[in-house]
This record gives structure tokens, C-alpha cells and sequence, in this order.
């Protein structure tokens, strides 16, 4: 990077973030704390509370690299494998799944007397923390990490689809022409993703040998890096311009990476040394940094009661419709009640819009970082006493 682009950039700063990448996860294990929760509270901590780091463009462009990198990896530890042996019944179940969340928190809000934006808020849902949580404790492979991964991530992906529907009908001002173009630029990117899909499946499957280097364990030049990288920024790129969340792009292009490569022996393991090596807790860390004290101060304890209340219904009912119904249950509903960014980015909009008022703002932005706080910690805990068994692979192509 250019020296200009470094401005104001003080060395604290880079010394700070870089000591808490590499310290937080461990005094996080002994404390049995999940690292991207202790990643956040130390970035409250050397930002807003003592004010040894101030946010920077730079920071700021390493933290969006670190979450574009962690929904390419949400993507990439999708299981393809169990999803279409399961069938169509187990997206179905993560589809009532998800579809009950949102409807208890709509109605609950409706029930509250709280504006219907609200209830699309307290059903938002972010597979960034889970992750975090199941790559600690390796449950990533198990039946119940999948699970709730794929429920996760429809969820996201559902909750991505509706940021996008909201930014559209406020750039185009109401249901118009605009608002149904915004649409068919959102159907165009799916349909290139598949179109992608098909060329590349096809692409491996007549040439198997040709493309084994993607996944080969020792590689100097690293193709399969360089590969996964080039499809994430591509379809960032590309949804970029087309004024849709970049993260969708990134979350669509870890998934049909996947999907290609079913077995991605070493690959998957390089892909997650890079990002949570360094980008992925830069972006936890900036979290804190942009956390606002003040409005969190301010906040109404009722209401944030309430809406914690109604976050972790909603869960619950939703991962109770199905069996098995026990206390990894209910861990999987602690996990998916931490949206964090989502939440941010949705309480940001809604004041824009006028959706809500300010003080729901400061509100929603504490139930945000106080989720990502509280229950992944909780569902350490429970998932501490019931070990789940790890399930095992063959690595091949």
C-alpha cells in the first residue's frame, strides 16, 4: 500500500490490533469464552472506553476483507454431500425453520406494538459468530453442526435477500419500475452463479486430473488460493455493481466452490488459516471500535429485556419443531440468536428510512454486541458438557 494510504495510521494502532489478533483466542480458551466474543470486547476496550485506537480506512479495509473472507467460508463448509443425501427434506426443515423465526418475531412485534421493521430486525439471522463457535469446539462436521449451519445460512441468505429487497425499494422509492429493475439484477446474479455452477461441474468432471491441483496439499503456487480468492472477489464484484450486498457475492461464491469440489482436503484448511489467522479477528476487534458507548448507556433496559426476549423465542421455537429435542437444542438456538453486523447494518437503514426512531437504534446495537456476547458463551458452556463426535471424511477429488 502506497505511503498516503497509511496517513494518519498511527503505530499503536497496527501494534494494538495485532497483539489482540494473536492474543485474545488464547486467554479466551482457559476462560472457556469463544474468541470472537473476547475479540469484540477488546476492541470496545481499546477504542471507545480508553481511546488507544481510533477507527482508520485501513483498519477498515482489512475488517471488510476479514468478513468477506468469513461468509466465502460460511459458503465453503457447506456439505453438499449430506445435503443431497439428506434431499429436499432437510432444506425444507431449515426453510420452516427460518420462515418461524421471522414470523414470531413479526408477530411478537405487532403483539409489542413495535413497528413491523423492528420484527424483521429481531429475526435476523448470521452464521459469523456460529462459526466461530463450531470451528472451536470442531463441530463443524457433526450432524448437529451442520444442522445448524444450513439453517444459519438460509437464514443469512434470507436475511441478505431482504436488506437488499429494503435498499432497493428505498432507492427506487416505492414499488416502481426501478424497485422491480433492482429485482432482475438480483435474478441475473443468481442465474450467473448457476450458469458458473454448470460450466465448472461439467469442467471437473472431464477433465478430473487437469483440475486435482486445486486441491493438492503441496502447492508452491497455491492455485487453489488463488482460485478461491478470484471466484470470491469476482461475484463481490460482480454484486457489487449490481447494488447488491457484496456479501451475498462472497457467501454465493464460497458455496459454489463447494459445491464443485466436494472434497477439499487441505484447501478448506488453508482457506480457514487465512482468514481466521489474522482477517476475520480484525474484523471482530472493529466491531468494538465502532461500538458506541454512550447510545448503549442511554438505552431503554426494558425494551432491550423485551427484544432479547423475542430474539431467543423465536429460536427456540423454531429448533423445537423438529427432533432431537434436547439441550444441543437449545445450544443451537443460542447460536443462531447472534445476527451482530446484520443487526448494526439494519438499525443504521431503519433510522435512514425513518422505519424507527433513534432510540430503537441504541437499543438494537447493544442487543447486538450483548448477543454475540452472551450466548455464544452460554452455549459453550452447554456444549462443553456433551461432547459430539466428529465426523471423518476421505480426502479425495
Amino acid at each position: 500500500m502506497p505511503a498516503e494510504g497509511l496517513s494518519g495510521l498511527t503505530t499503536s494502532t497496527l501494534v494494538l490490533i495485532s497483539l489482540g489478533a494473536f492474543a485474545i483466542p488464547i486467554l479466551c480458551r482457559p476462560l472457556k469464552v469463544p474468541a470472537a466474543v473476547g475479540e469484540i470486547l477488546y476492541g470496545v476496550v481499546i477504542g471507545p472506553l480508553l481511546g488507544m485506537v481510533t477507527p482508520h480506512r485501513f483498519v477498515s479495509l482489512l475488517a471488510e476483507l476479514g468478513v468477506l473472507l468469513l461468509m466465502f467460508m460460511a459458503g465453503l463448509e457447506l456439505d453438499f454431500r449430506r445435503i443431497e443425501e439428506a434431499g429436499p427434506k432437510l432444506l425444507f426443515r431449515s426453510g420452516i425453520r427460518v420462515l418461524t423465526i421471522f414470523l414470531v418475531s413479526l408477530g411478537a412485534s405487532w403483539a409489542m406494538g413495535w413497528p413491523p421493521f423492528l420484527g424483521l430486525v429481531l429475526g435476523l439471522m448470521s452464521i459469523g459468530v456460529l462459526i466461530s463457535v463450531l470451528q472451536e469446539n470442531r463441530l463443524m462436521r457433526t450432524t448437529h453442526g451442520q444442522d445448524w449451519l444450513l439453517v444459519g445460512s438460509v437464514g443469512e441468505f434470507v436475511s441478505i435477500l431482504v436488506a437488499t429487497g429494503v435498499n432497493a425499494h428505498h432507492l427506487a422509492g416505492g414499488l416502481n419500475i426501478q424497485f422491480w429493475t433492482q429485482v432482475m439484477k438480483l435474478a441475473l446474479v443468481f442465474c450467473g452463479a448457476y450458469g458458473v455452477l454448470v460450466v465448472l461441474r461439467m469442467a471437473v468432471w472431464w477433465k478430473a486430473e487437469s483440475f486435482a491441483r486445486v486441491v493438492e496439499t503441496h502447492d508452491p503456487s497455491e492455485v487453489g488460493v488463488r482460485a478461491g480468492m478470484a471466484l470470491m472477489f469476482v461475484f463481490v464484484a460482480v454484486a457489487s455493481a449490481f447494488h447488491i450486498e457484496p456479501i451475498l457475492g462472497s457467501f454465493l461464491a464460497g458455496a459454489l466452490f463447494a459445491f464443485v469440489f466436494r472434497d477439499r482436503g487441505a484447501l478448506e484448511l488453508k482457506f480457514l488459516s487465512l482468514g481466521n489467522g489474522f482477517f476475520v479477528p480484525v474484523f471482530f476487534i472493529s466491531v468494538g471500535l465502532g461500538f458506541d458507548v454512550h447510545s448503549a448507556l442511554e438505552s431503554d433496559p426494558i425494551l432491550f429485556l423485551k427484544m432479547l426476549s423475542v430474539m431467543l423465542l423465536s429460536r427456540v421455537c423454531a429448533m423445537m419443531l423438529f427432533p432431537p429435542r434436547n439441550r444441543l437444542t437449545l445450544s443451537g438456538a443460542f447460536l443462531l440468536t447472534c445476527p451482530l453486523t446484520l443487526m448494526v447494518v439494519f438499525a443504521d437503514l431503519g433510522v435512514r428510512l425513518e422505519f424507527i426512531e433513534s432510540s430503537f437504534r441504541s437499543t438494537i446495537v447493544l442487543l447486538a454486541v450483548s448477543t454475540s456476547i452472551l450466548f455464544p458463551a452460554s452455549a459453550k458452556l452447554l456444549l462443553s458438557r456433551h461432547a459430539l463426535p466428529a465426523r471423518k471424511r476421505p480426502v479425495r477429488l
